[in-house]
């Protein structure tokens, strides 16, 4: 397995012309790194800035890898950039990003079903909560999409994997796959957003293994609120999440994954005391929300001992004064894991 970095959350790189971050990931010690769209790296996608990106991450020893944005209809007008390499036409767009990224030997593509829509509040910051359209009509209508993108996907030797966001579940992505074919579809596996939808880890990689092609790879922590729990992103190796069995669990199926560092902080709510936000997860199970309730008795053991700090405090500091401290944290513990495992040298 290699070990990336995500040029957006945490690295920050982005502003970088695409050399110079590329330079810094290889001096960071990483395998490779991850850009949210080809046009991250060239905004007309122009082949000739497309092969001196991909030759330069060669010559460095860097894999590149790329998302493909938004599949959900009813939430892609919320990526102007990506319109306009269409000409107004978002299919189009997204079957040129599917060209360049095969161009530049990308097959694994990352898509997302929803933004993070901070500026609200409430249930309101997800598209699954949203009361114009149900969640059921928007997967309906991403499916119908993904379907037209098949013929293009297949073209191009190229695939999508949904990533577990904080708006969907791995249920709803394995029936999306079922419904598209898993030649197209696959399975980005963030770990920690799982959790936002009240599920286990653990058993994500268990259930979705055969469909994982890329990850992404952040920590958490849990502990109780008035409404059920509170999720606290955290490097990996500071939180609960067992990335050794999960590496474990997934290895046989995918010995080649690009793990993919995506760091941030914030706090997340999962009201499972909540009727109205349990009804909305019809896949809730039992087994997963006590594994889950006992991950976070553990954590607040951990905060009362002074393993872990008070949720609360670690959140004040701005996140650029914790960032390296947190990417070296979660660089190291990432690496021993899988060479202790013998999945990297």
């Amino acid at each position: 397995m290699k070990l990336g970095i995500d040029m957006h959350h945490g690295f920050l790189q982005e502003e970088l012309p695409v050399e110079k971050a590329l330079e810094k990931a290889k001096e960071s010690g990483f395998d490779g790194v991850y850009y949210k769209l080809p046009i991250c790296v060239s905004m007309q996608l122009d082949r000739n800035e497309l092969k001196a990106a991909v030759d330069c991450a060669r010559d460095l020893g860097l894999y590149m890898d790329f998302g493909i944005g938004r599949v959900n209809p009813f939430n892609t007008s919320e990526a102007p950039e990506a319109w306009a390499i269409g000409g107004g036409d978002y299919k189009r767009a997204v079957e040129k990003m599917l060209e360049a990224a095969a161009f530049m030997g990308s097959k694994e593509l990352i898509g997302v079903t929803a933004g993070w829509k901070g500026h609200h509040t409430g249930y309101h910051v997800y598209d699954r909560f949203r009361t114009d359209v149900t969640w059921e009509e928007q997967l309906r209508a991403t499916a119908n999409f993904l379907k037209s993108l098949a013929p293009a996907l297949r073209d191009t030797g190229t695939r999508i994997n949904i990533e577990t966001h904080e708006e969907i579940t791995s249920f709803e992505i394995l029936r999306l796959i079922e419904e598209v074919g898993d030649d197209v579809l696959g399975v980005a596996f963030d770990t920690a957003n799982v959790v936002s939808r009240a599920e286990d880890p653990v058993s994500v990689a268990r259930r979705t293994a055969p469909y994982v092609h890329q990850m992404h790879a952040k920590d958490c922590m849990l502990y109780f609120s008035e409404t059920g729990l509170v999720r606290q992103v955290k490097p990996a190796g500071e939180g609960f999440i067992d990335f050794r069995e999960i590496f474990s669990i997934l290895a046989p199926h995918q010995p080649d994954l690009h793990v993919q560092i995506e760091d941030h902080k914030g706090l997340m709510d999962l009201d499972l005391y909540v009727k109205e936000w349990r009804d909305s997860h019809p896949d809730l199970t039992v087994e997963e929300m006590a594994q889950l309730m006992k991950y976070a008795w553990q954590c607040q053991q951990r905060i009362a001992s002074g393993q872990l700090p008070d949720p609360q405090e670690y959140e004040l500091p701005p996140y650029a004064a914790q960032r390296d401290q947190r990417l070296r944290q979660a660089t190291t513990h990432l690496a021993g894991v899988l060479r202790d495992l013998g999945l990297r040298a």
